[in-house]
């Protein structure tokens, strides 16, 4: 009896493990980033850099991260409250949000290609630093699309509810990550041009 007990115990304080690997995922992907702002800055230091001017459609992109992060704060916090409607109505949303912050960045490179800074086949380690360091955090929203699209299905079966909150508050997570990093990427690049 007293062994059930203490195994009862100890499973209680165990992490989920699909919970976990989303932890794991967001410290690999702060490492990934804080490596390339280090390369960023290391190779800024040497010299022969070129100071471009960011377009402004970066701006843009930071804006809808904001709102696409206070939408998804309202449908975690709908789901809690089992308001099933609203939550529907913030995660798509979140998800037009997430779409036009995609669309938003395609812009931005595309301004970018306009001026001449090309991302393929060019010296210039400074745009290039550009280029791989915003194509990889819009990678790592793309894979927060699928994750939303995921968890919209799951609301509209109504899996999502305030006795079933893993799926959305793990989404919550993940994205108010991608939001925070991107502020942070793009205050990083603005700031060490």
């Amino acid at each position: 009896m007293i062994v059930a007990k203490e195994v009862r115990q100890t499973e209680g304080t165990l992490m989920d493990p699909k919970r976990f690997n989303m932890w794991l995922a967001i410290a690999g992907s702060v490492m990934l980033f804080a490596g390339l702002t280090s390369a960023y800055i290391v190779k800024r230091s040497e010299g022969n850099w070129n100071a471009f001017p960011i377009p402004d459609q970066f701006i843009f992109s930071t804006v809808l991260v904001v709102l696409s992060s206070i939408s998804m704060q309202w449908a975690l916090w709908s789901a809690k409250k089992d308001e099933i409607s609203r939550m529907n109505i913030a995660l798509l949303s979140t998800l037009i949000l997430g779409i036009a912050f995609g669309i938003s960045q395609f812009l931005g490179w595309n301004e970018l290609v306009k001026r001449g800074l090309h991302v393929f086949f060019t010296d210039d380690v400074a745009v290039s630093f550009f280029y791989v360091i915003t194509a990889l955090h819009f990678l790592h929203v793309f894979g927060g699309l699928l994750a939303l699209i995921r968890v919209q299905v799951k609301s509209i079966k109504l899996e999502v509810h305030k006795k079933s909150l893993r799926a959305i508050s793990m989404c919550t997570t993940y994205w108010h990550f991608m939001g925070v990093l991107w502020i942070y990427l793009y205050l990083f690049l603005f700031l060490n041009r």
